[in-house]
Formats: C-alpha cells, structure tokens, sequence
C-alpha cells in the first residue's frame, strides 16, 4: 500500500467508527430499558438530571469527540511512522554518497580536510527525535502554507496527546478529513 492509501485507510476506519456511534446512539435511544442502563455509563450525570435523553446525547457527544481525537492522532502518528521511514532511508543514502565522495577526493589527492571524519559532519538519524525535529526536513519540498498547516497540525497532536493543557501544543481549527489531505499531500510532495 502506498503512504497516501495508509493514511486513507485510518480515515476510512474512523468513518466506520463514526457509523457505528451513530447506529448505538440511535439504538440506545430507541430502546427505553437501554436507556434506563446508560445511567450506569454516567452516574454522575444520572443523578443531576432525569433526562435520560439529555444523559444519552450528552455521553455519546462526549464519545465522538474521544473518537475522533483518537483517530486524528492515529492518523498523525501514522504519518509520523511513515516520514521516519523515509528519514531512515534518505540517511542511509545521504551518508553512503558523501562518505564514498569524500573517500574518492582523498584518494584522488584532491582537498578533504578532516577525511577520517567525514560521519562526523553528517546529521544522525537521532537527531531527528521527533515528528518536530523531522520538520525542519519537510520544510524545503513543501511550501510555506503547507509547512504552516503541518506545524499546526503537530502543535494540535501536542495538544492532544499532552492532555489539552494550555501549556502544551495548541487547539486546532482542522477537521479529520483536512488533517488527512494536508498530510497526504505532504508525502506526496516528499516522495
């Protein structure tokens, strides 16, 4: 499969998801001792309110939104996956022709300072730790909007994966979908 078909398909699973939460909502709704037992799922708002269809769109709100949350990481995370990869690969090349062009100026007597440490001035793949540290990489195949969009979207996945603490990363505007194609055409452009 290729990257962008990857990421479709963590899309495509988060719109079954969201199938499925629809088809239990609309289920429990309809079912009045279903919906007797959702009290349970929510005890604490079954206690302020006896509105049992107050406390079911409440909870399956709040389970859309855990939904979602999850798969926008998912996604992310799958992209992640996917440029370190490809970080791996062009290191490996990257460090394999200066290395074999370094060793050719030296032997052919031409200037190489410092020949024996040629590995030295290379950035190690562990340099780039992080989906943040691998940015700096995408920065030049992509243009300055979509560098913009990807350091939103990696503040968002701070955000998020960080708890929603105001301190860390920051709330985002993008939909799942938007994260989705911004990313794919990241890796297109890369690849």
């Amino acid at each position: 499969m290729s990257p962008a078909e990857i990421l479709e398909e963590v899309y495509q699973h988060y719109l079954s998801s969201m199938v499925i939460h629809g088809f239990a909502k609309n289920s429990i709704g309809n079912n009045q001792k279903l919906a007797r037992e959702l009290t349970v799922l929510s005890p604490r708002k079954a206690k302020k309110t006896q509105d049992k269809k107050q406390i079911i769109d409440d909870y399956f709100d709040e389970l859309k939104t855990d939904i979602t949350e999850l798969y926008i990481l998912n996604i992310i995370t799958t992209f992640e996956k996917i440029i370190f990869s490809r970080i791996d690969n062009a290191y490996g090349e990257i460090k394999k022709i200066v290395s074999e062009e370094y060793r050719r100026r030296y032997l052919k007597k031409q200037f190489a300072p410092l020949h024996h440490s040629v590995n030295s001035f290379i950035k190690n793949k562990n340099d780039f730790y992080s989906l943040s540290g691998a940015k700096k990489v995408l920065k030049n195949p992509i243009s300055e909007e979509l560098f913009q969009d990807l350091t939103e979207i990696i503040e968002y996945r701070n955000y998020l994966s960080h708890g929603k603490r105001q301190d860390v990363g920051i709330a985002s505007t993008f939909k799942i979908g938007e994260i989705k194609d911004i990313l794919i055409n990241i890796i297109e452009l890369i690849e």
